[in-house]
């Protein structure tokens, strides 16, 4: 049901393909699913070109372009400026029908994205291209252009704040890394700064005087479930743990929990596969007190005379994780073997002085994890609001006046 006031058009008559060529002295740009329109040396992976800048198309600012092969996923930007694109994309200019703002954050919307793979053309999924011609063609429903200006300073206010929360979590990891690099050893040093009420030399040692090793077990993709009995996989330790285990990922039931090892109180948990050599060994500690357990490729560490977490951080410091690097074995797939980790060096304090660094760490990953659950629920609401707003199903009030 159209909503009162909104009008049924295509997207043929809300833009215009603009084919004007770059001229030079303007920046490259490129189209990323997540961040929009982004300048190409910003990106990461390489992105050189050989294409003189008159064989790029020209974007001016407001105007929308789109990565055909990839819209069906949600590649698109909006311009903040005129640049260069690919001439691989499509550039949309944006007719007095609608609200480039608002344009871009309909792109977004799930509905749409949908109808963007359903008018592409492949014989397959990586295939799929949505040229202009059937772009235009796809249905849309628009509300008024004030209406979709209003609608889109709400989702552009969202989106300054989620943009100030990922700077202060940018902040926040930025402080908690400069803390590591000043209270951790460097070349198995004692450090120069310590906290207050504490002094004297780190005694040197290796990992392997300090405890023992076992392994975990168990827990194939295939047992892991939503809910249930918690537990560590080997992947996670790098994808989703950093340090310490403060939230869970993976879940399984009763039965695969005795075909796995039990946690203990302050474990540390290696990864001992990985993609490269340097990162290889990358290492958490479990300092809960209930039911967990780890499965296959991990090796447990259980310390008997220092502090997990101030562990955990030692032995993810940058001098400890080039040893990890130099154990490594394997080309495609790095392994390391519990007998090489306890070959690594390390300086250690009292487990005093472990245990009130291990709390600062603590503390710094409390602030992050706070502001991290404050991101996703800023998403969320963003989320939420887009569905209501874009769809006609809540309306804006327009000069005193609901639309």
């Amino acid at each position: 049901m159209t909503p009162t006031g909104w009008t049924e058009t295509r997207f043929g008559n809300a833009f215009v393909k603009r084919t004007e060529r770059g001229r030079a002295g303007l920046p490259t740009m490129s189209v990323t699913i997540s961040d929009g329109l982004v300048f190409r040396d910003s990106i990461d992976r390489k992105m050189d070109t050989n294409l003189l800048a008159e064989e790029h198309l020209l974007v001016r600012k407001g105007d929308i372009a789109y990565n055909m092969m990839r819209m069906w996923q949600g590649a698109s930007g909006l311009a903040e400026a005129d640049a260069l694109v690919s001439p691989a994309y499509v550039v949309l200019r944006p007719t007095a029908t609608i609200d480039p703002l608002f344009a871009a954050y309909l792109f977004k919307h799930p509905r749409t994205i949908y109808l963007f793979w359903a008018y592409s053309y492949g014989l397959t999924e990586d295939r799929l291209r949505l040229y202009f011609d059937d772009f235009s063609l796809i249905p849309i429903c628009l509300p008024p252009i004030s209406e979709q200006r209003k609608i889109a300073e709400i989702l552009f206010t969202w989106d300054r704040a989620i943009e100030k929360v990922q700077e202060l979590i940018a902040n926040a990891r930025a402080k908690k890394l400069a803390l590591s690099q000043r209270i951790l050893p460097i070349n198995g040093q004692t450090p120069k700064a310590r906290l207050a009420g504490f002094s004297g030399e780190w005694a040197k040692t290796t990992l392997g005087s300090r405890g023992g090793f076992r392994k975990g077990k168990g827990v194939a993709r295939s047992d892991a479930k939503a809910q249930g009995i918690p537990c560590v996989r080997y992947g996670e330790i790098y994808t989703h743990h950093n340090d310490v285990v403060h939230t869970f990922n993976s879940f399984i039931d009763e039965a695969s929990a005795l075909q796995s090892e039990p946690l203990r109180p302050g474990d540390i948990l290696f990864a001992c596969s990985g993609e490269t050599a340097e990162e290889i060994g990358k290492c958490v500690a479990f300092i809960g007190r209930h039911e967990a357990y780890a499965g296959g490729d991990i090796i447990i560490f259980n310390p008997e005379q220092d502090d997990p977490v101030f562990l955990a951080y030692l032995l993810n410091s940058s001098p400890v994780a080039l040893q990890k690097a130099q154990f490594g074995q394997g080309n495609s797939v790095v392994h390391i073997s519990a007998t090489n980790l306890a070959k690594l060096k390390i300086a250690v304090p009292t487990r005093e002085e472990q245990t009130a660094i291990g709390e600062l760490f603590l503390a710094a990953d409390r602030s992050i994890l706070s502001l991290t659950a404050q991101l996703a629920s800023l998403r969320e609401e963003k989320s939420a609001l887009m569905q209501q707003l874009l769809t006609g199903k809540r309306r804006v009030k327009i000069g005193g006046d609901f639309a």
